[in-house]
């Protein structure tokens, strides 16, 4: 085997080195791309841990609320032209809550897919500073009773008069100083598994009793739209048949 030239010797140095050099520069592109995923995860999860300490959490606190009345004048007081919520919001949180709406909602069942709104989201307070208290009183009135579509028009779900009995939660939404939504949800009474028969008046008024004041609920996000048109009717439950029935 005869000796390579130098010419020959000199090209192969320079593929060799070609090859080199790409190989660095493909580790080095891993390198960089690691390294700026890293840095992008790195500066989301500080954005997520700033977020989360500015959280609002804003709770009701209503006038002259009982265990027989746990919203307070909310049911003793209940009109025909409206429904007041008085008492005071107050911010837990660390953050400042803005557009604090407030709505009604009943409850056919456990988690969010047994509470359907009875009521749209009604302006209760533009700010609440994180450590605030602020009075509220807020009328609750025929027009702001949900609507449900029917093929034809819009019709009420419920009769305006008896949304006071119907009312299971009164829910607070708002949102923090980055537009993120959250949740507080007072509960009327306990809620027990396998969930009781609301249907029935003994029942519906032994859970509206809560000697123990259940805490608010915090969640975050926004609730689903459903309303009482949106729940299916119980199953029809047949007699049984004697021998005197005559077809």
């Amino acid at each position: 085997m005869t000796a390579l030239a130098t010419g020959e010797w000199i090209n192969l140095s320079i593929a060799i080195a070609t090859v080199v050099m790409a190989a660095g520069t493909f580790y080095l592109a891993i390198v960089t791309q690691k390294l700026a995923k890293g840095a992008a995860d790195g500066i989301q999860q500080a954005e997520r841990h700033h977020q989360e300490n500015l959280r609002p959490f804003c709770v009701l606190d209503f006038a002259h609320a009982n265990d027989l009345h746990p919203f307070g004048i909310f049911d003793s007081q209940a009109s025909r032209n409206s429904i007041p919520i008085c008492g005071k919001i107050q911010n837990k949180g660390d953050g400042l809550a803005r557009d604090v709406f407030v709505y009604l909602n009943a409850r056919h069942g456990e988690g969010e897919d047994g509470a359907v709104r009875l009521t749209r989201p009604v302006l209760a307070s533009g700010l609440v500073a994180a450590g605030e208290t602020a009075a509220i009183e807020v009328q609750i009135t025929e027009r702001d009773i949900v609507h449900a579509w029917n093929g034809d028009k819009w019709n009420p779900t419920q009769v305006f008069h008896a949304i006071a009995g119907q009312t299971y939660e009164v829910v607070l939404e708002y949102k923090d100083v980055f537009r993120n939504p959250f949740r507080t949800v007072h509960p009327r009474g306990n809620w027990t598994n396998p969930a009781p028969n609301v249907g029935d008046p003994a029942v519906r008024a032994q859970m509206m009793v809560r000697p123990d004041r259940p805490s608010p609920i915090f969640l975050a996000g926004t609730q689903a739209v459903r309303t009482l048109a949106d729940v299916p009717a119980p199953p029809l439950t047949l007699a049984p048949l004697g021998d005197d029935h005559q077809f």
